[in-house]
């Protein structure tokens, strides 16, 4: 299988995206290399500035934050920014909630590239509001925003996401992709909306996306309140197998979270760096408006948080924490057995606290990757 796509002819340049590992288009050029990427220290920046939105989507997975709906001063924005990037952060994703809702958002975009952040993302779910934002920023604010659509279709997307949000958030895309933003999609895939979620390749070439992201719905959040949508490893895998088939031909390029793998596909991962457990590495944060600081994702419904930021200072989480549990499993395996001794390094504890068991020692032949960990194909 082939694993990244070349350079595209035209359109914004290549950002050696992790993961964008489709067939070629109709050139059938060889792909690129992957060369092996370090793990770094904090240089991923998540910072959510607003836990307010609009919707209130199944898998979505900030929970009861939503009715919270905390939003962080700009001066612990300022605050918090600064010390991130001093600590080594060199790509911020601006998030919510909806973070366009946040009334000091175009402040913060700016700040962030102010303080010297070489990447600056944001994602949105592209409603009227949000598109009122963009108007007026400009392409070269960010190096790209993501736009999330849960469907290739408005029957799916507003199942998941609420009547009438389809065709606002395809407007978003088309006037953003026309501005000439880096413009992507960012896809949930779920039992609910999994068969038709290759539809977005369509939309994508057809409105000049640059880039279509899947990754697969986890149920925390908001997603305990439909585990029946929530979608098992081989079920996910099975979705890929089909996205390799589906893509080829396209000219957006495709990204998925590996998250699963089949035993014989680890040494694929290997080569590309993969070393297991990404929160050892402490290569990224996520900080909330109450300033808690995750490392881990899966672990947001937890306090098993890293540290809270406090006036613009970090303080260590002194008690139970995400780290302690990340570096537990190099003496204490999830599975008791690996099939990957090269590269899975323990397991995933996080998938014990959040799911209660071990994909490792409940599928025989599936090894679970990182959700957290991106390959970087050579430019």
């Amino acid at each position: 299988m082939t694993v990244s796509l070349p350079t595209p002819s035209a359109g914004p340049p290549p950002d050696a995206y992790g993961h964008a590992r489709m067939p070629a288009p109709a050139s059938g050029t060889a792909p690129q290399k992957i060369d092996r990427v370090e793990y770094g220290r904090f240089r991923n920046v998540y910072l959510y500035i607003t836990e307010a939105c609009q919707l209130r989507c199944s898998g979505c997975y900030m929970g009861e934050r939503l009715e919270r709906a905390l939003k962080m001063p700009f001066e612990e924005i300022e605050a918090t920014l600064t010390r991130w990037r001093q600590m080594g952060g060199s790509k911020l994703t601006v998030l919510g909630g909806e973070p366009t809702l946040h009334p000091r958002y175009e402040d913060t975009v700016h700040l962030a590239n102010t303080l010297g952040y070489e990447h600056v993302i944001t994602t949105s779910n592209g409603l009227a509001p949000a598109l009122r934002k963009f108007r007026r920023l400009e392409p070269d604010d960010f190096a790209y925003v993501q736009i999330s659509v849960d469907g290739g279709s408005a029957a799916t997307h507003d199942a998941v996401r609420g009547e009438g949000r389809f065709e606002e958030t395809l407007l978003t895309v088309k006037e953003l992709c026309e501005r000439g933003f880096d413009t992507r999609i960012i896809c949930t895939v779920s039992r609910r909306n999994e068969h038709d979620c290759l539809r977005l390749l369509d939309l994508a070439d057809e409105l000049g996306v640059n880039l279509v992201k899947y990754h697969v719905m986890s149920v925390i959040g908001r997603g305990h309140g439909s585990p029946e949508d929530g979608m098992e490893p081989q079920q996910w895998l099975e979705f890929t197998d089909r996205l390799h088939t589906a893509a080829q031909g396209y000219t957006a390029r495709v990204w998925y979270q590996p998250t699963f793998a089949r035993r014989s596909e680890m040494p694929r991962f290997e080569a590309e760096g993969y070393r297991g457990c990404i929160g050892r590495t402490l290569d990224r944060i996520s900080i909330f408006p109450d300033g808690r600081a995750y490392v881990c994702s899966f672990l947001f419904d937890t306090d098993l948080h890293f540290a809270q930021m406090r006036e613009g200072r970090i303080e260590l989480n002194k008690g139970p924490n995400e780290f302690d549990l990340f570096t537990g499993a190099l003496t204490t395996p999830g599975c008791g057995g690996c099939k990957a001794p090269g590269s899975c390094m323990g397991g995933c504890p996080a998938e014990e606290i959040v799911d209660g068991r071990s994909s490792c020692a409940t599928y025989p032949d599936i090894v679970p990757v990182c959700r957290l960990w991106k390959s970087v194909p050579a430019n």
